[in-house]
């Protein structure tokens, strides 16, 4: 690169050796045909600012294949407003990223779909059912009882027998649920409890009645009954209200 040599007439030949016409060389670097000509004539102030001058340049160095900032160093002189600290503007040469505060609101709005889909399941009440014994009070007049319900939007499940002890009720994926109790003469209370972690909780209490074929046995009076927890396997026998 001569220094004798203009830039004006060092861009024409560069054209001619590629075998480009003026509205190609726009084409593939995407400067204005207008500023194209002026850059061929040598009218460099005609042309934005310098941070564009020299974009201009590194542009047409890599299509061209010469050294834009070369040409650069010995053109900026000559461009509007150049000066040392002179850069390419970011948002005229590249991909700007957007603001961070868009990741905050978009992410805010994913989280407000997802809690309006998941609404009752977070907060409000636990749906219940007991499905087996049919009837409340029921009696039975086989030992042991197996109890069976469905449960919906809860996160944990009790059974609460006569004495107070409570165990945690296995629930399936389909929300059936089942518990064998050992019953004693008598009447015989169960609080099944479903509870929510963030809302609230549905109980139902089932009574069942049951007299042993043979009457209390081990001392267990019928006015004190007890709970005893079983496998989850359902009994067998009859059952009637």
């Amino acid at each position: 690169m001569p220094d004798e040599i203009p830039f004006e007439q060092f861009f024409a030949d560069r054209i001619k050796a590629k075998g480009y016409s003026l509205k190609k060389v726009a084409d593939l670097t995407g400067i204005a045909p207008s500023h194209i000509e002026n850059l061929i004539r040598g009218d460099f102030g005609n042309l934005p600012a310098a941070p564009y001058f020299r974009g201009y340049l590194i542009r047409l160095g890599k299509t061209l294949d010469f050294d834009g900032e070369e040409w650069w160093k010995r053109l900026k002189g000559g461009a509007r407003n150049s000066g040392a600290a002179d850069q390419l503007p970011r948002n005229r040469f590249m991909k700007m990223a957007p603001p961070k505060y868009l990741w905050l609101v978009g992410a805010g709005v994913i989280v407000l779909i997802y809690l309006a889909f998941q609404f009752t399941r977070i907060v409000g009440k636990p749906t219940l059912a007991v499905t087996f014994p049919a009837g409340n009070p029921a009696t039975a007049t086989q030992n042991p009882l197996t109890l069976a319900g469905t449960v919906r939007d809860a996160d944990s499940l009790y059974l609460q027998g006569a004495n107070g002890s409570q165990e945690q009720i296995p629930v399936n994926p389909d929300g059936s649920w089942q518990k064998s109790v050992l019953l004693t003469d008598g009447p015989n209370s169960f609080k099944i409890t479903a509870q929510k972690f963030l809302g609230g909780e549905t109980d139902i209490t089932e009574q069942v009645w049951y007299e042993s074929p043979s009457g209390p046995t081990n001392g267990t009076s019928s006015s004190s009954p007890s709970i005893h927890f079983e496998s989850s396997t359902p009994a067998t026998g009859t059952y009637f209200e």
